[in-house]
């Protein structure tokens, strides 16, 4: 207990009232069951509210390399009805968040806490930002933003008006909502204007799965089914819900001929069971006493939007001072940059997998060890066969089952 209270003395953890009374500390651990590593750079967060939900202390722990279970320990608070809840931030994203735990008067230890994957949110809103879908909802007085596979955390700002929110550790990147409309600010980059609005029924939403085969196509106010050995069936959408978790319902029915079709798509990454492919969404449709489980969504959305940087390259990392990007366009254009010169190749992406065509550069000239790390990362883009993300967002480029050419990790939007 002492060397805890030591570090978060002289990390400035620990209120100076705490400091001059006789420092009672209030501990415990934190845990979760997945066999997930926690990324480096990851930090606890425990705070305590009153009945009111004001803040009455809170704690930021750089974890530093540690894995669960990890302890924890800051004042303890004599306030009737005050509640603890921890987390761990895993760069800007939640990645780990507990329930509220009740204080009990003169407790110490409140033993291990349980953290699971944020769940639902309250006072959901999804936002239509261009041709992007963010959804957002309130943890406390923080504001979760959930981008499909990446989930931050914003703290609210003073505003003139609206609500304003900012992502701990990256001022620029920011979301300020009013009226029915919001502006969203990734690392400084601007998206489109968002409105509220679930996404637009008319754009055809598809869905596939094997064992049986089967594909979907939600679009024109149809759910149009194709399994294998069986009848093309199309049905009227009769209704299509949200809820807190972006789950998306969609309801077909033909009384006709007493058939009701319901389909769940939910914000989980999904792979294709034969190809591997990772999808957008996890989706099951049920139509009588059948039940059809698959994926859902287009792959591109989970590469296009935001801007790629490289930090591995064939498991080696790059220059620190002149890291390579790279940024997938909706025509089918790879951009970026290798570190020094700026490059550009076409890249496919197919029920298959994900290739590039030969990239072309500038002729700048730069560092040794820069052009050499430039020359590995286009090299290694012509082998690479297929894309994943991992459990923290990060795209891995790969060729088949072998490891991966290069990793990369999101850093703002796209241009």
């Amino acid at each position: 207990m002492r060397h805890l209270i030591r570090l978060a003395l002289c990390l400035g953890l620990l209120p100076a009232v705490a400091m001059a009374q006789d420092l009672r500390m209030l501990s415990g651990s934190v845990a979760y069951r997945d066999r997930i590593a926690l990324p480096p750079g990851a930090t606890l967060l425990v705070e305590v509210r009153g009945p009111d939900q004001s803040l009455v202390t809170e704690l930021r722990l750089p974890t530093d390399g540690r894995q669960v279970p990890i302890p924890f320990a800051l004042p303890a608070v004599d306030a009737a009805g005050a509640t603890l809840r921890a987390g761990i931030m895993a760069g800007a994203e939640l990645a780990w968040l507990g329930d509220p735990v009740p204080v009990p008067p003169d407790a110490q230890d409140l033993g291990q806490i349980p953290l699971s994957r944020p769940g639902p949110m309250v006072f959901p809103t999804t936002y239509l930002c261009g041709d992007r879908v963010i959804r957002t909802g309130l943890a406390g007085d923080r504001l979760i933003v959930d981008m499909g596979h990446t989930r931050m955390a914003l703290s609210p700002v003073p505003a003139a008006s609206g609500a304003r929110y900012a992502a701990d550790g990256d001022p620029a990147t920011l979301l300020w909502s009013r009226g029915d409309g919001a502006q969203v600010t990734l690392s400084g980059v601007a998206l489109p204007e968002c409105r509220i609005a679930l996404p637009p029924p008319e754009r055809p939403v598809t869905a596939q799965g094997n064992e049986p085969f089967w594909t979907a196509t939600l679009g024109a106010g149809e759910l149009l089914l194709r399994r294998l050995g069986r009848e093309e069936l199309g049905l009227p959408i009769t209704a299509t819900t949200l809820a807190e978790d972006g789950a998306i319902t969609v309801t077909a029915d033909d009384p006709a001929r007493a058939l009701r079709a319901v389909m769940i798509r939910q914000p989980v990454l999904c792979h294709d069971t034969m190809t591997g492919m990772p999808y957008p969404d996890t989706v099951s449709l049920s139509i009588g006493d059948e039940t059809l489980t698959g994926c859902g969504g287009d792959p591109a959305a989970l590469l296009t939007g935001r801007t790629w940087q490289i930090d591995g390259i064939d498991g080696t990392a790059p220059p620190k001072d002149a890291p390579a990007t790279l940024t997938f366009h909706p025509d089918g254009r790879a951009t970026g940059t290798g570190g020094c010169n700026r490059w550009f190749a076409g890249y496919s992406l197919t029920g298959e997998g994900l290739t590039f065509q030969q990239a072309g550069a500038t002729m700048m000239a730069c560092a040794p060890d820069v052009m050499e790390a430039e020359r590995r990362f286009l090299e290694a883009l012509g082998r690479v066969t297929g894309f994943d993300i991992d459990p923290y967002g990060a795209l891995i480029l790969h060729a088949g089952d072998a490891a991966p050419i290069l990793a990369a990790r999101a850093v703002s939007a796209a241009p």
